[in-house]
């Protein structure tokens, strides 16, 4: 039985061929983009800023930017790819900086409520007979003293979406669902997501009926990838950021047929 996550979900509707090519054929993207990387360093400057006071320690901005730059050297590899030509990796590397600087100095000392989870691993059902299973990682999660849990996300992107695209977002109403199977005790939750390289907040709640459609809608989803007979590649603007270019037939290339394969291969 598959353990769906939402972005193994979200590849399959951006583009059902890189979904054949990443999830059922199991084929490893050859590159790393910029994005991925800067992303992957901030998460753990910011881990380690909510690790180290959960220790009873409080790190200056100083010790969180040495940390960073030293995961930024320690990590770089010749696998980091760089699409926008008007943009060097140095360029790169004060963009994380800034995304570290403005949570350290803008976000954090506003943060209220106890950590209970720091990039934490879940997994849940979306149905009563388990079977439509999800796993998530998720930032953290911490508890209020008024007895509200949240859930928080960072975001490196450069652009904040609005008000209303957080309301109708499904990763942090998936992860919902997942933490109160996970915290059956918490009555209230919301959802927090912190877009760090522009120091900006956004704030949404989810009522037991929206959640609910989302498990419906889910499942829907899963179900329909199940009995997929084809997957056909999806030309958009996001192939500039797709590793599986080179093999895509949309693009020129013969690439692998995007075909349904054989039981023992699916999943």
């Amino acid at each position: 039985m598959t353990t769906y996550s939402h972005s193994r979900l979200e590849t399959y509707e951006h583009c059902p061929l890189k979904y054949q090519f990443k999830y059922i054929l199991e084929i490893a993207e050859p590159v790393e983009f910029i994005e991925q990387f800067v992303g992957k360093r901030v998460h753990e400057a910011l881990e380690r800023l909510h690790r180290e006071q959960a220790e009873g320690k409080r790190t200056t901005l100083s010790e969180l930017l040495d940390f960073l730059r030293r995961q930024w050297k320690a990590s770089w590899n010749e696998r980091v790819k760089i699409v926008s030509r008007n943009r060097s990796a140095a360029e790169y590397a004060r963009y994380a900086e800034i995304c570290v600087r403005n949570y350290h100095e803008e976000i954090w000392p506003d943060s209220q409520g106890i950590t209970i989870l720091l990039e934490g691993h879940i997994q849940f059902s979306l149905d009563q007979q388990n079977a439509y299973k999800m796993q998530g990682y998720i930032d953290r999660v911490a508890r209020r003293d008024d007895g509200v849990y949240e859930i928080h996300d960072y975001k490196t992107a450069r652009r904040v979406p609005s008000q209303q695209d957080a309301d109708r977002d499904k990763q942090l109403g998936l992860y919902e669902i997942g933490a109160r199977a996970q915290y059956p005790e918490a009555r209230h939750m919301e959802l927090i997501w912190h877009y760090v390289g522009l120091g900006q907040t956004l704030r949404s709640k989810r009522s037991p009926e929206q959640l609910r459609r989302l498990a419906e809608s889910t499942i829907g989803l899963i179900r329909k990838i199940e009995s997929a007979d084809e997957f056909p590649a999806h030309k958009s603007a996001l192939c500039d950021w797709c590793g599986y270019r080179p093999q895509c037939p949309a693009w020129g290339v013969a690439g692998v047929a995007a075909t349904k394969p054989g039981p023992s291969e699916r999943f």
